[in-house]
């Protein structure tokens, strides 16, 4: 919302699970009831995340809760935002420790560099 207010240009926002055992699909859309509708939800194979994660360096790790219940278990995970350019270059990653404002600030440096930058995303457009 805070990105939206100060005027930048539009993001896609996605969300990668690193669960995909208990994330499916079905989960992961009732996740998105809790978040704007502008997020994409993913997931895959377990190859297929674990090849992201090592693209990104996200650390992910499952803790066995219940022995024997594969279904009772917790998963340690980095929490990072990553910015990325339209053509798919990594351009800065962002902490769960920094201020929105901060956050808000750097993507707006680094969007006013895209050429041609994107639409302005405006608020009533945002709300279709």
């Amino acid at each position: 919302k805070a990105l939206e207010k100060s005027g930048s240009p539009s993001v896609k926002p996605l969300f990668l699970s690193v669960d995909p055992h208990r994330d499916t699909v079905r989960q992961l859309k009732h996740f998105a009831q809790d978040f704007s509708p502008k997020w994409t939800y993913l997931t895959g194979t377990p190859d297929q995340v674990a090849k992201a994660t090592r693209a990104y360096r996200v650390y992910f790790s499952k803790a066995d809760e219940v022995e024997g219940d594969d279904e009772d278990y917790l998963v340690d995970h980095s929490i990072v935002l990553y910015l990325v350019a339209p053509n798919g270059d990594f351009l800065q990653f962002f902490t769960q420790r920094m201020e929105v404002a901060d956050i808000v600030e750097k993507i707006n440096e680094q969007t006013s560099r895209w050429s041609p930058p994107p639409p302005v995303l405006k608020a009533d457009v945002a709300a279709k």
